[in-house]
């Protein structure tokens, strides 16, 4: 924020503190049920989303809308921005939460629908993996609260809590004629988020190679993956496959981190707008370790925000290929602000265009090589059947160690097949010679 912001800021809450004070002590003397009761702490909030908010809006049809829904949670509705939310003291404990890196719950990544919770991955081993908990479940209930009326961030506060309590889920898996509805009983567990896994194996052409797998951007992904690409080091890898499948983001600082290890430095990530202004262009913090080994990486549908951040860059520099599916289309910057009294409220504060000043607005990023089975999503979704879905995948992980084969006997011709063709052309001339 500038000088001349930040001034007209306090001005304008100095003004409205005096206005709120006044109002709420009326409000609290003369009304018994509880609208209005959150009315200062509205006014600090009408005024930050005044300057801060993504798009242009007025403290007139903010002041309105607090009015007629007589708190801070119907008047950010009125944004019609489902990132713009109120977070009560449970929901906003929770947040906090979900980016230190663990928690108690039982190991399932989410991703809020209108009335339930879509099941996005099952971290292995973990209650929910054992409990037999898949993708494509969604979550209508948890206890006896149907999700509905515990609204998506409550439902997501209830299913956490202390490890050894037991937790009650109703399932729906798949639609129409092949839909089922179950309940399952689940123990919690402390669950350590793994937000990075790595996975190494050899192939025959490319030697060995790694699978770094992210699973979210945290505050300790950008340590975790720094950690992993040493071990990437230490086995001589030759190639490396970066797996955003499923990686619904996180922290846009965490994503800069990552992708600076695969770019040289003031390389642009992204460039933020607010109010249709430019306002920043993020680069990558330092030189990379890893600027030149050949790099593919993995997309899907649930590839969004932050994991699209470091898609993109790494697309738009032409430093990976990207495969899979288009991505969510998330291209909104959210702020997380803490409220007097344990609360607080995530409001969008930018768009952005990627790397390569691309909008990725509700349309994703396309890669490089779409491989996908048509009705793949459609079965896991609406029969839970994830039969196609894996193969689909599985198909993906192929062409990724295809791509990299050919980039590897591309920059290297003396190896793989060149090497065999070039041994073959020596032997066979060495033979002709014998035998001349």
């Amino acid at each position: 924020m500038s000088k001349k912001s930040r001034k007209r800021f306090i001005l304008v809450l100095i003004l409205l503190f005096i206005t709120a004070s006044v109002i709420t002590w009326w409000f609290k003397s003369n009304s018994g049920t509880g609208r209005y009761r959150d009315f200062l702490t509205a006014i600090y909030v009408m005024g930050f989303v005044k300057l801060e908010y993504y798009q242009p809006t007025s403290l007139e049809k903010l002041f309105n809308a607090y009015w007629k829904a007589g708190n801070i949670e119907g008047m950010l509705k009125s944004l019609n921005d489902p990132y713009t939310r109120f977070l009560n003291k449970t929901e906003f404990a929770e947040l906090k939460k979900e980016t230190k890196g663990s928690f108690g719950g039982i190991g399932i990544y989410l991703i809020p629908k209108e009335n339930e919770l879509l099941i996005s991955s099952v971290v292995e081993n973990t209650p929910g993996h054992r409990a037999g908990l898949q993708q494509g479940d969604r979550i209508i209930a948890v206890g006896e609260i149907p999700v509905e009326k515990l609204g998506t961030e409550g439902a997501v506060a209830k299913i956490r809590g202390p490890a050894g309590t037991e937790l009650s889920l109703t399932i729906v898996r798949g639609e129409g004629a092949n839909r089922r509805q179950f309940t399952i009983q689940i123990v919690r567990e402390n669950i350590v988020i793994p937000t990075v896994n790595l996975k190494i194996e050899s192939d025959s052409v490319i030697g060995n190679y790694a699978v770094l797998k992210i699973q979210q951007f945290s505050e300790t992904t950008a340590d975790d993956v720094k950690q992993k690409l040493q071990e990437v080091n230490d086995h001589a890898c030759k190639a490396l496959i970066l797996d955003l499948r499923a990686n619904p983001g996180g922290l846009l600082d965490a994503a800069i981190k990552v992708v600076s290890q695969f770019l040289p430095s003031n390389t642009a990530v992204i460039h933020v707008f607010r109010k249709g202004i430019p306002i920043n262009t993020y680069n990558t913090k330092n030189n990379g370790d890893f600027t030149r080994i050949p790099m593919v990486v993995l997309v899907d549908h649930w590839s969004a925000s932050a994991s699209e951040i470091v898609a993109g860059a790494l697309k738009d520099q032409n430093r990976a290929k990207l495969i899979g599916t288009n991505t969510y289309g998330k291209d909104l910057i959210q702020q997380i602000k803490e409220l007097p009294g344990g609360v607080g409220v995530s409001i969008t504060i930018a768009s952005y265009l990627t790397s390569g000043k691309v909008n990725i607005h509700r349309v994703g990023i396309k890669p490089h090589r779409t491989i996908e089975i048509p009705g793949a999503l459609d079965e896991l979704m609406e029969q839970g059947n994830p039969q196609k879905y894996l193969m689909m995948q599985e198909m993906q992980e192929k062409e990724a160690i295809k791509a990299l084969r050919q980039e590897i006997l591309h920059i290297a011709p003396t190896t793989g097949f060149n090497r065999f063709k070039n041994n073959y052309l020596n032997e066979l001339d060495s033979w002709i010679r014998k035998t001349a």
